[in-house]
């Protein structure tokens, strides 16, 4: 009974997520708006729907392999069973061998999606510049991070709830909190691992931008230059740093291909975010969505039927954590609706703050050719815009700017 809900509601999420994408690929054809109209010639348009079309297809068959992998792992037990596999090894590499079974079963089915989206859809586009090399260190240290980092806090938590019981809520929240701010003052060593960061060169470009951070008091840690044309010809940019001393990052195809207007409108959005302290203001509800979380994760260690269920004899923390997922989904929806409607707010706050700058048409313009270099979707369903859209919609974006000019 209870292993036939927890499947059906695996298969809901997995039905409503379908849902999304049908309703994104039904504004496909649909009359872009007005402002956004000149972003895409006739020719480019028609390829944008080309590219919106051949990624749909790889998506639909990649959330149909994995589902039906995700649905054979729940059906027949296979957590349990390969978890049982490895007993009388220790309890800590018990945990580790099943882990990494999982991620390389994990890679070998993510691998060819990954790879046909990379070398052949972004190729075919022209959006590609990824070598096989690149591709394969790239995998490599993602999964040395994720299972060293995964691996970790999997530990963490099975000592907090094996030493302290139920209090180990109030502790493991703490520590997810701790450990997310630890995250953030680290986010630059961690991107150091894919991709190499340069002095910005001394000229009008960097004058521009120093002028904006001492006209409101900023300190520049560093100002860098990243370099994301090894990878793709998308542009972007961030500002990073809790304190008032940020690092400010700028791609290299940004800093090449856009005018200096350009650049500093998209750096004066970046600073936008700062000034305001979004990133600060972000903190509380992704603190009550840690809490909420472990909160249910301690519930869920309470039953062990639940874990019975999927052929376990006592309490898996691993699989504990994949209940999450299929229990609280609806929950999680909430919290993306909330949460990407604060994100979207702050992205409206920071287009403001450029155009009050002086920069709401230079930054106009670079969004525009950023959506056209990268194929984007102008006209995305409404309601998938509310759920899983961290930014406003490009036209929506322009008509805020216009709005304050």
């Amino acid at each position: 009974m209870i292993k036939g809900i927890i499947i059906a509601s695996f298969i809901l999420q997995t039905a409503f997520s379908e849902y999304m994408d049908y309703l994104d690929n039904s504004y496909l054809s649909k009359e872009l708006p007005e402002n956004v109209k000149d972003v895409y010639d006739e020719e480019k348009y028609k390829k944008w729907q080309s590219y919106e079309k051949d990624r749909g297809k790889v998506s639909i068959i990649r959330d149909i392999v994995t589902g039906l992998l995700l649905f054979s792992y729940l059906s027949f037990d296979v957590y349990s069973r390969l978890f049982n596999a490895f007993s009388g090894h220790g309890i800590y590499l018990q945990y580790l061998l099943m882990m990494l079974s999982f991620e390389l079963i994990s890679l070998v089915v993510s691998i060819p999606f990954s790879y046909y989206s990379i070398f052949v859809i972004e190729e075919k586009y022209g959006m590609n510049k990824t070598t096989g090399k690149t591709f394969v260190l790239d995998i490599i240290k993602e999964t040395i991070i994720s299972v060293v980092v995964s691996f970790g806090l999997l530990m963490l938590v099975r000592f907090f709830f094996e030493r302290f019981g139920n209090m180990a809520i109030i502790i493991t929240a703490v520590a997810f909190i701790l450990l997310s701010l630890l995250i953030n003052l680290i986010v630059m060593p961690i991107l150091r691992i894919f991709n190499k960061f340069d002095p910005l060169e001394d000229g009008e470009l960097k004058d521009a931008i120093l002028g904006l951070c001492h006209k409101y008091g900023m300190t520049v840690r560093k100002l860098c230059v990243r370099d994301a044309s090894r990878r793709t010809t998308k542009a972007n940019a961030f500002c990073t740093g809790l304190s008032k001393k940020k690092t400010i990052s700028l791609d290299d195809n940004l800093v090449n291909e856009y005018s200096t207007d350009q650049i500093v409108s998209v750096f004066a959005h970046e600073f936008g975010h700062a000034k305001f302290n979004h990133m600060i203001k972000s903190l509380p509800f992704s603190f009550m969505r840690t809490v909420i979380t472990v909160i249910t994760l301690g519930i869920i260690l309470n039953f062990k039927v639940l874990f019975e269920a999927f052929g376990f004899t006592e309490v898996n923390y691993y699989f504990a954590f994949l209940l999450i997922e299929l229990i609280s989904w609806p929950v999680s929806l909430v919290f993306d609706l909330i949460g990407n409607h604060l994100s979207r707010k702050h992205e409206y706050e920071a287009d403001a703050f450029a155009a009050k700058e002086g920069y709401g048409e230079a930054l106009i313009s670079a969004l525009k050719k950023l959506s056209g270099d990268s194929l984007s979707n102008l006209n995305p369903h409404p309601f998938v815009v509310k759920i899983g859209y961290s930014h406003p919609t490009l036209s929506q974006r322009i008509d805020a700017i216009r709005a304050i000019q």
